[in-house]
């Protein structure tokens, strides 16, 4: 039996959405698991049967590394946080358990909704950038990090308030970055090879611009510049109408173009140089000299999820999280792994060099959604 009714894909489709890394229009992650993770593993499991050997080899490959990531270094199986990992590693690899036709619906929904979200955020945030916005701040959210981190949450848009620079006002949608919904966008964009027929994707092409997220302009140029179905003529017109774009973005928004994108590639700040430079140059070299004094056992086998903790040059959102939560024989192995099942077509082969350049700025491979995209991304095959 395959997955063929619609509805278990709208709501496969919606888990994956509103349980990747969204603030402030969600429910609390205690219960992602019972409403969530553990019928959508039920679903996807009771759909498929019998399995293609292929697809199973994939979920058993993916989970082990998947697994290793969510569990802590010391766990017992008394332990919640164990059965949480393994629920999360089972549903989160299973998806490669979907057939490529449920996948591609699945897909076709998942996109949708981003585009409703995007698509109602978008007038109130530019309403909002002009000084029109008729209903202000709804309320405040603090973040749980302890790292006094603030949002200023809107109508159908939230924005951060960063305690240097005050609101910084790049397009988030409800997301809790603008370089999240860029990143995302970036990635569906090469998705759909670029196709700018459909309202769907020229309104994920502006609403990218508008997050003025580094990564989004990054890997989109180089997707197409790299893309051998595009001639010469047509690259070079990409280019022409790319800088103009970007020289308007940069009069409209200077302070935000200057301090958010252009800034982020050789300044360093000492008081947020991690948190709001994760890919400028100077914060890459105090990475790889902080990564001598650590141990060789945690860098080579990970410590799970929360390793990285009480390490002075490592967030969240810098790609040596990931080095410190798998190590790098798992790191390899996922990579070994990519390239076994990635399809033999140069879509989907840029599409795997893309995905692993955006981690490098957002190393969250392992949410629903990212592995989602990632899953599209190597196993649709283009006609």
């Amino acid at each position: 039996m395959k997955l063929r009714n619609n509805h278990i894909l709208k709501y496969l489709s919606i888990v994956i959405i509103f349980t990747s890394w969204i603030i402030f229009y969600t429910i609390p992650r205690d219960l992602q698991y019972p409403l969530f993770f553990i019928p959508a593993i039920v679903l996807i499991f009771y759909s498929f049967y019998p399995y293609k050997k292929e697809n199973v080899i994939a979920f058993i490959l993916f989970g082990v590394v998947i697994f290793r990531f969510f569990i802590p270094e010391d766990f017992s199986l008394t332990n919640i946080s164990f059965w949480a990992a393994m629920i999360r590693a089972i549903l989160i690899s299973s998806l490669f358990l979907i057939d490529r036709e449920s996948l591609m619906k699945m897909y076709g929904y998942f996109r949708k909704y981003l585009f409703y979200i995007v698509i109602i955020s978008l007038p109130f945030y530019l309403l909002y950038i002009a000084g029109l916005l008729p209903i202000g701040q709804i309320a405040t959210h603090v973040g749980g990090d302890g790292e006094g981190r603030t949002w200023n949450v809107y109508l159908f848009f939230s924005l951060q308030d960063h305690p240097i620079r005050g609101e910084i006002t790049r397009f988030p949608a409800i997301f809790d970055e603008a370089g999240f919904l860029g990143t995302l966008l970036a990635l569906i964009l090469i998705i759909e090879k670029l196709n700018m027929t459909t309202k769907e994707n020229k309104t994920f092409l502006f609403s990218g611009i508008l997050t003025f997220s580094l990564a989004f302009y990054l890997i989109i140029f180089v997707y197409y510049f790299f893309n051998k179905e595009y001639d010469l003529k047509n690259k070079i017109y990409l280019g022409v109408i790319s800088v103009i774009l970007l020289m308007i973005s940069y009069f409209l928004f200077q302070e935000i173009f200057t301090s958010r994108v252009l800034d982020r590639l050789f300044t360093d700040d000492s008081i947020t140089i991690i948190e709001d430079n994760r890919i400028g140059l100077g914060t890459q070299q105090m990475i790889i000299s902080g990564l001598k004094t650590i141990d060789s056992k945690l860098l080579l086998f990970g410590g799970g999820y929360q390793a990285s903790e009480g390490i002075s040059f490592v967030s969240a959102t810098t790609w040596v999280n990931l080095v410190f939560q798998l190590g790098f024989v798992f790191i390899c192995l996922f990579t070994i792994f990519s390239f076994i099942f990635v399809n033999k077509n140069i879509n989907n082969l840029i599409f795997l060099f893309a995905f692993y350049a955006s981690v490098l700025q957002r190393p969250a491979i392992f949410y629903p959604l990212w592995f989602f995209i990632f899953i599209v991304g190597i196993k649709i095959r283009y006609k």
